[in-house]
C-alpha cells in the first residue's frame, strides 16, 4: 500500500518537473544561440537590378530576308544585346553575313562586332572585316556599312586583299546588285592592282 502511494507521488511529481526541465532547456538553447546577422542571410544579395536588366542578351541570333532585287541574306552572331530605346536594333558580336545573289553568286562577310538595325535593314560591321566572294575575291577592311533592303554595302576606310587577277588595294569598295540579280564589286579611289599571271 505504501509502495503504491510512493509510486503515485513520483508519477505526479514527474508530470510537473519534466515539462519545467524541458522549458528551461529550450530557453537556454535560444539564449545561447548566435545572434543572426541579416547581412549573412543572402550572400548574393548585392545585385544591381537595373544593370542586370540592361544586360539582356540574345544567344546565337539569326536574321534573314531577301533584298528588293532578289539577293538572299542571312546574318548570324554568337551574341547580341538589344538596344534599350529601339528593340529592332542590336549590338552583335562575331557576326557572319551570307549573301546569295539571284544568279547563284555567293559572298560572305565576317566581323568582330556589328550594329544591326533589323527594322531598316541597315548594318555597320567593324573589327577585322573579311569579305569573300565565289568569284575569287578575299578582302579585308576595318569597317563595312550599308543596307540589305536594296543591297548596297560600302567600305570607305580602305580595302586590301586578293582577287582573280592578283593582289589589290583601294581607298573604297562598294558591294551592290547589278543587272539580272548579280553581285557587283566596285573599287574606287586610289586603286592598285599587282597582276599575278595564272599558273600554267
Amino acid at each position: 500500500m505504501v509502495a503504491d502511494n510512493t509510486h503515485s507521488q513520483l508519477v505526479s511529481g514527474a508530470k510537473v518537473i519534466l515539462p519545467v526541465i524541458a522549458l528551461v532547456t529550450l530557453s537556454t538553447l535560444f539564449l545561447l544561440a548566435r545572434t543572426v546577422d541579416p547581412d549573412d542571410a543572402i550572400p548574393f544579395a548585392d545585385v544591381n537590378v537595373s544593370e542586370r536588366a540592361r544586360d539582356q542578351q540574345l544567344t546565337q541570333p539569326k536574321f534573314s530576308g531577301v533584298s528588293s532585287d532578289g539577293t538572299e541574306f542571312t546574318l548570324r552572331a554568337t551574341r547580341a544585346r538589344p538596344d534599350l530605346e529601339d528593340p529592332r536594333r542590336m549590338l552583335a558580336e562575331n557576326v557572319d553575313l551570307a549573301l546569295r545573289a539571284a544568279d547563284g553568286g555567293l559572298a560572305s562577310v565576317s566581323a568582330a562586332t556589328g550594329d544591326v538595325d533589323t527594322g531598316r535593314r541597315r548594318l555597320v560591321l567593324e573589327g577585322d572585316v573579311r569579305v569573300e566572294t565565289s568569284t575569287g575575291f578575299m578582302l579585308m577592311t576595318p569597317r563595312l556599312e550599308g543596307n540589305l533592303g536594296r543591297l548596297n554595302i560600302a567600305a570607305r576606310g580602305g580595302v586590301e586583299g586578293t582577287g582573280p587577277l592578283g593582289t589589290l588595294t583601294a581607298s573604297a569598295m562598294t558591294l551592290t546588285e547589278g543587272e539580272n540579280g548579280t553581285q557587283r564589286l566596285l573599287f574606287t579611289g586610289d586603286v592598285n592592282l599587282l597582276y599575278t599571271p595564272p599558273d600554267n
